[in-house]
Parts: structure tokens; C-alpha cells; sequence
């Protein structure tokens, strides 16, 4: 099929019709051929028919023509002071809208002059910023609307960054001044703008966090009318949060119903993050992981979940260590007795899993003696320099003080990524963000685009309801009230694709290539991709409070 073309380029400026496209309105409706006038950065006309007015023409025939992709789960708010580099593959499939501060980490909400901005600052996402020159949302807000901004941005306040710039990783439960002061700041946050507010149960200081803490936040964010996201304490079946147990529950069925629970103490908007089952002997509880949620919503609790297209994900090395290891984290490292203890627990919790060293690939292994290992896996490495896995995997740890950055596969497998698909409370997103060397994560390139490819490949799901659940789902689940759908006054963030051919390019071999299909990108009106083909000078994206 031919690609969208361009007539009358010296038309009226700030006006474009686009012309015969499928349209497909991110309501979930049936779409249908029609046309749509941009004024601005607005949305000034939708119709079956023809529009008539002086502007700038887009034959969109035989493209689909659909609201700009909105990111659910992002971490690109970290990326926003970034060279445009960063983020234009998320412009390249379709993507107008990051919704960031997701898994606990958020690039704002900090204790003023807290004594850990080096914690701040040297985190997963420290080559996504020059330095944090600020405290507040407010002053984040104002910095990167200064600059400008590729994207749009809606955030939440990450309670594990919270919480480090007031007490570091200090593991033990926040009291007193502390925690009244936690509890401010997350306030303070969503006072600026913050949607919620998102635990990382995985990564410390989270990891630490006790049930009455947590229960403590989410009645803040319910009086607020926010959401919680949750990154929760296991997504494995056998995990080193909970005691080993013979026959006993699966670790991932534990966390999920620790948040169900808080969900019905406290009444909260509960969206759990990145919902995976990693390890094959774990796919088996995927049944008994979906009818928890089913249950959950039937009962009234506001339940969701965000899932991408992937049976990989990113993560720090250490985000498979239980909390008595990370709670002394640098000594563990030294410690002999944790370490055996530790060994121990990897042997089985492995073996009982169907996942090893085997199943993680160093992404960026951030130690210059280490970085030649990048784009390996670690049961090669550990062969290749004549040591244990073990002792590999907590040398790669200790040297990177605890950031090298891996992917870990087995996170499911094809018929887990098609159920989650095609559940009726799902969200699509990417968790992802563009590294500046080393192994990227293929869904920084590809997700939005291997969503619409399954959906039509598989017909699991109708090309409607896939832009629904990346679209209009998001927009209202994140309240963010503007954006989201084809519709007379709303924002002019628009994607043009060709739904015959769109579809994810990535490979192991290549985890960075670009996808094909998507065609044309509106962000407030602007066109920030065209033909396929990014301009990095548009800088038309705004924060959505």
C-alpha cells in the first residue's frame, strides 16, 4: 500500500486535514473512514464526511489514523533532560505520552539537601540525567519545560526515591519524624502534579518497607484520589522474600494478594506494575495469578495491571536478592556467612525455578573491567573467566555497586503474553528506556508495534480495542483528561500507521532495530515524525498535571 502523502505544503500554517484514513478513535468503537482537521494543537473536526478548509492535506488512505500511544509504565522522566536521542525510538513507535516515576523511582520528590544525593543520582537510570538540580516536582516541572520537552509527561512520585533522600537505605521501618516527613514530601509531590505514588517492592529501599507503611501511603494517595503502582515483593513462584516452604503458596501468589489486601483495607487504586511470571516451573500459577485479579474486581476492588509484549524485561542485577542481603549491602559482598547463605538460597530457589544464570544478559555491566562482557549472558561469562556462577554473579554485583544493568528472559512465554493481552484489565506499556551503549531492551524500540502485530497475527485481539488498551484506557486510568482519543477539542497527539504491515523488528541479535508501519506522529499538533522519519528539533510535548 502506498505511504500518506503530503499536498498543498504551503498551506494555511497550524491547519492539516488528514484525509481518508481508517479512523480508529481509541474508544474501543468500531473505527470507520473519515477525516480530521487539526487547528493548532487541537482537534477541530471529525467526520465521515469530507472537510473542507484551507490546510495542509494528508492522504491517509489505507493508514489507520489513532490517538498518540500513551506509555503507562515508563521510566523516561528520568530521560527528559537527555539528549532527544533517548527517546525518539519511543517517537518512532507511535508513543506521545510517557507516564513516568514508576517501580519507586520518580526524578523528583526529594528532601531538600538530603545527605544521599549520591543514592539519588547513581541509580538505574543515572545516564538518563545531568545531575538533579532540584528538589520538588514543581521545580522539575519548570526545568524541563524550560528546555523543552519531546514528549508529554504525567508522573507519580516514586516512594523508594522518597524515601532514600530522607533516610538512604537505611532498612530498618520508618518512625516518627521520618516517616511524618515521607509522608509530607509524597503529599507535597502529588500537590505539584504527581498521579500516585509507586512502590518498588523489588529494589531498596522498598524492598525494606513494612505492610503498615505502605498501608500509611495508600490511604494518603486514596484521600487524594491517586493511584498506587506496585512493582510487587515476587513475580517468581520461589523468591528470597518469603520463607521456603515445601507445598506451600507460590511467592508470586503471596505478593499479589499482600496488595489485593491493601487494596480492600484501604480502598486505593491499586495497577500492578509489569505483571510477569518469571521462571518456567512458575508458569504454572498464571491461572491461579488471574483469577486473584478477577476475583479482586468482582468484589469492587479498582484492579488493573500493565503487561508488555516481551518474555524479557530489564532490571538491575541485584533485583533478584532478598532484603537480608540487600540490608547491609556494601558488606554483604564481604560477608562469609551471608554469601554462603545466599549461594544456598540461589542453588534452590534456580532449581526450583527453571531460571539460572543462563536466563540473564548483561545488558551494561557499568565496571570498566567488565563492560567487555556486555551483550553476554552470565552462565558464558562465568566460563569464560573460570568462575562459579555464583561468585560471577556477585562479582558483576559488587563491582557495579549494584547497578549493572542485565536482562533477565524467561519472564514468560508466548501463551502468558497472549493471555495478558487479551484480559479485559490490562494496560499496555514498554518499561523501558534507551541506554547510551551496551545491550537496549528491545521494547524501547519495538513494544506498541508487537502489540499491533500480535493482535493481527493472532487475531487474540481487535485492532480497536489493542488502541483502546495503549490509548484511551491509559489516558483514564492515569487521569489524564485531554489526551487519549480522536475527538472534537481534544489534544492533536496523533499517530498514522499502516495496520497491514506495522510490526516489531527487534531480535536477540539486534535488540535495537527500528519497527516498521508506524508513519506519521502529531504531539500537540506538531509533526514530530513523518514518512517515518523523526525531527529531533520538535520539542511540542508539555507535563500533563
Amino acid at each position: 500500500m502506498k505511504k500518506a502523502t503530503n499536498r498543498n505544503e504551503k498551506s494555511t500554517q497550524g491547519q492539516v486535514i488528514l484525509k481518508n484514513g481508517f479512523i480508529v478513535d481509541g474508544t474501543g468503537d468500531q473505527g470507520y473512514t473519515g477525516n480530521l482537521l487539526i487547528r493548532g494543537d487541537i482537534i477541530e473536526k471529525i467526520s465521515r464526511r469530507e472537510i473542507k478548509a484551507d490546510a495542509r492535506v494528508i492522504d491517509c488512505s489505507g493508514r489507520v489514523i489513532a490517538p498518540g500511544f500513551i506509555d503507562i509504565h515508563s521510566h523516561n522522566d528520568w530521560f527528559m533532560n537527555s539528549k532527544s536521542e533517548f527517546r525518539t525510538p519511543f517517537t518512532e513507535q507511535g508513543i506521545t505520552t510517557f507516564v513516568g516515576g514508576n517501580c519507586g523511582y520518580s526524578a523528583a520528590g526529594f528532601s531538600e539537601n538530603s545527605p544521599y544525593r549520591d543514592l539519588l543520582e547513581d541509580n538505574l537510570f543515572k545516564a538518563g540525567h545531568r545531575g538533579l538540580r532540584w528538589d520538588t516536582f514543581e521545580d522539575y516541572f519548570s526545568n524541563i519545560s524550560k528546555n523543552g520537552m519531546s514528549h508529554n509527561l504525567a508522573t507519580l512520585a516514586g516512594h523508594g526515591t522518597t524515601r532514600t533522600s530522607i533516610r538512604g537505605y537505611d532498612p530498618s521501618p520508618m518512625k516518627g519524624d521520618s516517616r511524618k516527613e515521607l509522608l509530607y514530601l509524597l503529599e507535597k509531590s502529588m500537590d505539584h502534579g504527581a498521579k500516585g505514588v509507586s512502590f518498588g517492592l523489588g529494589y531498596a529501599p522498598d524492598i525494606f518497607t513494612t505492610r503498615e507503611e505502605i498501608k500509611e501511603v495508600a490511604n494518603l494517595v486514596k484521600k487524594r484520589d491517586g493511584i498506587i503502582t506496585v512493582h510487587v515483593r515476587a513475580f517468581s513462584s520461589i523468591s528470597g522474600v518469603y520463607p521456603l516452604k515445601p507445598f506451600g503458596t507460590p511467592h508470586n501468589i503471596l505478593a499479589l494478594q499482600e496488595m489485593i489486601d491493601l487494596a480492600r483495607d484501604t480502598g486505593v487504586k491499586l495497577q500492578i506494575s509489569h505483571l510477569i511470571i518469571v521462571g518456567e516451573r512458575s508458569w504454572k500459577t498464571l491461572d491461579r495469578v488471574i483469577n486473584l485479579i478477577n476475583s479482586a474486581a468482582a468484589q469492587g476492588l479498582d484492579i488493573r495491571f500493565d503487561t508488555y509484549a516481551y518474555h524479557c524485561g530489564a532490571s538491575v542485577i541485584t533485583g533478584i536478592l532478598p532484603d537480608w542481603f540487600m540490608a547491609k549491602v556494601p558488606h554483604s559482598y564481604n560477608d562469609r556467612a551471608l554469601l554462603r547463605r545466599l549461594r544456598i538460597l540461589m542453588n534452590i530457589s534456580f532449581g526450583l525455578l527453571g531460571f539460572n544464570t543462563s536466563d540473564i544478559q548483561i545488558a551494561a555491566a557499568n565496571y570498566p573491567e567488565l563492560n567487555r562482557f556486555n551483550g553476554m549472558f552470565l552462565k558464558d561469562i562465568a566460563r569464560e573467566r573460570k568462575l562459579s556462577d555464583f561468585e560471577n554473579y556477585v562479582d558483576f554485583a559488587q563491582k557495579s555497586n549494584s547497578t549493572a544493568r542485565v536482562l533477565m528472559y524467561k519472564y514468560s512465554n508466548e501463551k502468558i503474553v497472549e493471555e495478558l493481552i487479551r484480559h479485559p484489565l490490562s494496560h499496555f506499556m514498554t518499561d523501558a528506556w534507551v541506554e547510551p551503549e551496551g545491550v537496549q531492551n528491545p521494547s524501547a524500540f519495538g513494544c506498541f508495534p508487537r502489540f499491533l502485530q500480535i493482535a493481527r497475527e493472532k487475531n487474540i485481539i481487535s485492532l480497536e480495542e489493542t488502541v483502546h488498551k495503549m490509548t484511551l484506557a491509559n489516558a483514564e486510568r492515569m487521569k489524564i483528561k485531554d489526551r487519549g482519543v480522536l475527538k472534537k477539542g481534544k489534544a492533536a497527539d496523533i499517530v498514522i500507521f499502516d495496520y497491514n504491515n506495522v510490526r516489531d523488528n527487534t531480535s536477540k541479535e539486534k535488540s535495537d532495530a527500528k519497527p516498521g508501519g508506524i508513519e506519521t506522529v502529531f504531539i500537540n499538533g506538531e509533526i514530530a515524525m513523518q514518512n517515518g522519519k523523526v525531527n529531533k528539533k520538535v520539542k511540542a510535548g508539555r507535563v500533563l498535571t
